[in-house]
């Protein structure tokens, strides 16, 4: 085995992993400014410049390979994943182009080495690994939404109760809530200022995300706004049917996870319990395993 080889391997997979780490580790702020501003977000160290401007120059081509359909959901995948990093269309064809051309280098030098099943492996992986990384953001994103809007709900119908305008209890709660829901709402906010209608700009919230109950709110209030219901109320009563729905929903994944645990019990802690009894019997010398088998 060359030895040359394995260590360009293991430096480019190496490589692969710390930019990968530090494309999804970009703090909320500075991701909401470059959504605003529409750029994705340098990284200032030099492992960073090199591998963002190997991938401006692979992006044309790769945007070029990808069909009108994909681009949407794609987009839409990015947009339910926050846009980290400020990432756009162009900015995810080049990364993932570049984390093919390096993981299937890295694959191409396995399976040279003999090792033809895991050199596929990480190529099929760092193909996969950027849509990987983007689905499970989006899948956590849109659980803290679902987790932060009822009490965001509370707070909301408090505010308007006391007699603040929408638009700046809007404000102050997204402010206060913070998280992945709080940047959306002054995204959402920020379309407003530059002349969005209220209606557009809820649409495109509801568009953004991948929340079920994100979505119920933006249909209230637009029902609310229509027909001249009170909008406190509205948004106390939806807080309390998500609240009930949440209740719901954590009853049935706890059913579902019951023969789960019961399966694991069965099949690994059982017998390694009796295994362990038997073990210790046999070292305590208790029981003659021979003369009990007709040994």
């Amino acid at each position: 085995m060359n030895p040359m080889l394995v260590a360009a391997g293991f430096t480019l997979c190496l490589c692969a992993a710390l930019y990968g780490i530090t494309m999804v580790r970009t703090p909320g702020v500075e991701r909401l400014h470059s959504v605003a501003e529409g750029v994705p977000t340098r990284r200032r160290g030099r492992l960073g410049r090199t591998l963002d401007s190997a991938a401006d120059r692979l992006a044309p081509r790769a945007t070029r390979l990808l069909g009108d359909e994909r681009l949407r959901d794609i987009r839409r995948t990015i947009d339910a994943a926050g846009r980290p990093g400020g990432m756009t269309i162009e900015a995810y064809a080049g990364h993932k182009a570049l984390n093919t051309v390096l993981f299937g280098t890295v694959g191409l030098l396995l399976a040279v080495q003999g090792r033809p099943f895991i050199g596929t492996a990480v190529a099929v992986g760092g193909f996969y690994s950027l849509d990987l990384s983007l689905r499970r953001g989006a899948r956590r994103r849109r659980e803290r939404i679902d987790r932060d809007l009822p009490d965001f709900l509370d707070i909301l119908a408090v505010t308007v109760s006391a007699g603040v305008a929408f638009r700046s209890a809007l404000e102050r709660v997204a402010e206060a809530v913070g998280g992945p829901l709080g940047e959306e709402v002054v995204t959402t906010l920020r379309q407003m200022d530059l002349g969005a209608t209220r209606r557009d700009a809820f649409q495109a919230l509801r568009k953004r995300t991948s929340s079920e109950f994100l979505g119920q709110f933006v249909t209230a209030l637009l029902q609310a706004e229509e027909l001249g219901v009170p909008l406190a109320g509205a948004l106390e009563n939806l807080a309390t049917e998500m609240r009930q729905s949440f209740y719901q929903e954590a009853r049935r994944a706890a059913a579902r996870a019951a023969p789960r645990v019961s399966l694991v019990v069965s099949l690994v802690i059982v017998p390694g319990a009796v295994m362990l009894i038997l073990g210790g019997l046999f070292v305590g010398g208790l029981v003659d395993f021979g003369g009990l088998f007709g040994g």
